[in-house]
């Protein structure tokens, strides 16, 4: 974007020799003049030895006065800064516009000790966050001088961007902990409610036909089979939270996803179920791990995306696994073409108790990020609804083992 148009007391003349020429030039200290070289030794060393880069800007954009630390924070040589002056070497630049805004407004409205904080853009493409303070002195007729105060705040302001990202992500952690909790109380409630009221109501129906005993049996299958839900409630509760560390050994991935296979081929119960391994699995790609808490955890997975095809008997239900490897990590992938999960579910499903089927105990996906946790992996999950869902299990990477 082009510079904002304004007429600037600071236009750049035709070339920096003839604003050098108009400005007049540097004044000559004559060798017998002690006390004057005095002056501008002590001048000198007062400007190099300020915390702040400092520069002084006259008519037609003349720099008349410039310490080494704002030449170093500009990416300009005093030389260049003194010799080209303010106007030729920043004006027309318009990644710069916000930084001469604050020199030209200064001069325009003659303020005195105007701060702002602009971000400058340095020849050699550094961008750095800079406070400038300037005041604009007028010394009679139309002889001014502007004192510009420049100090380098990038390093303070990327770490108050870093600490304001930490806070923003520790705000989402905690609502997304408060979500999670509010879902488990929810989906606890849920889960014990049902089956609690499905008792006590056939249970009252029966007292009620105490003179017909089909009824009386009917109405107890149903109290035994809520009875029974809550029972495998409970033992999810204590299969979970009986998960301890394991005994850790070297797994090839490719005997893991193999066994898995293996395991889904021989469920008589689920004939349609058809899981798929990739054939590129090398036999050199170990994990440190226990192998039973490995099974469970990829078993929990592959339950949760086959159900997700919903209940027709007569439809194949395909999920895919496959292995990959990177310099950190090996990543298991389990991969499902069915209903999906959708966005405002996707943080909550790996929550105890969390579920969206009408009978299940939601403790699946629980259990295998509890047993990743313990592995020092992770579970990742992403899901397109309706596409179906992609669940990675993350294990770092047994290279030790895999040198042996």
């Amino acid at each position: 974007m082009p510079p904002p148009s304004r007429k600037s007391p600071l236009e750049p003349k035709t070339s920096p020799s003839e604003v050098w020429q108009e400005s007049g030039k540097r004044s000559v200290v004559p060798d017998n003049d002690p006390n004057e070289l005095i002056r501008e030794s002590v001048v000198e060393n007062v400007l190099e030895s300020m915390p702040a880069g400092l520069m002084i800007v006259g008519k037609e954009g003349r720099v008349f006065q410039v310490n080494a630390l704002l030449a170093a924070i500009l990416g300009f040589s005093k030389d260049t800064l003194l010799e080209q002056g303010w106007s030729v070497l920043f004006i027309g630049h318009p990644e710069n516009n916000e930084f001469n805004d604050a020199i030209l407004d200064v001069i325009q409205e003659a303020r005195v000790r105007e701060s702002r904080e602009v971000w400058y853009a340095r020849p050699d493409g550094q961008w750095f966050f800079l406070k400038i303070t300037s005041s604009f002195l007028r010394f009679g007729g139309d002889d001014w001088r502007l004192v510009v105060l420049v100090q380098d705040l990038t390093e303070l302001h990327l770490m108050h961007q870093r600490e304001k990202a930490a806070l923003e992500e520790k705000r989402l952690a905690e609502q997304q902990r408060a979500d999670s909790l509010n879902n488990l109380a929810l989906s606890i409630a849920h889960q014990i409610r049902n089956p609690i009221m499905t008792i006590g109501g056939f249970a009252g129906l029966a007292a009620k036909h105490t003179d017909n005993p089909d009824k009386v049996a009917e109405y107890l299958r149903s109290v035994m089979e809520s009875a029974q839900r809550l029972e495998r409630m409970a033992a999810a509760v204590r299969e979970y939270v009986s998960i301890v560390p394991g005994t850790l050994e070297r797994l090839a991935v490719q005997d893991v996803l193999l066994g898995a296979v293996q395991r889904v081929r021989e469920c008589a119960a689920h004939p349609e179920r058809i899981l798929e391994a990739s054939d590129s699995l090398s036999p050199d790609w170990t994990i440190q791990a226990d192998s039973g808490q490995v099974a469970a955890a990829l078993d929990a997975i592959l339950e949760n995306a086959f159900e997700s095809y919903g209940g027709a008997p007569d439809q194949d239900k395909i999920v895919t696994i496959e292995a990959r490897a990177n310099e950190d990590a090996l990543v298991v992938l389990v991969v499902d073409k069915g209903r999906g999960i959708s966005e405002q579910d996707t943080p909550f499903v790996r929550d105890p108790f969390f579920t969206t089927k009408a009978v299940g105990t939601g403790m699946g996906l629980a259990v295998a990020q509890r047993i990743m946790a313990l592995h020092g992996g992770n579970l990742e999950i992403t899901s397109s609804p309706g596409k179906g869902a992609r669940v990675a299990m993350i294990f770092p990477r047994a290279w030790e083992q895999a040198r042996d």
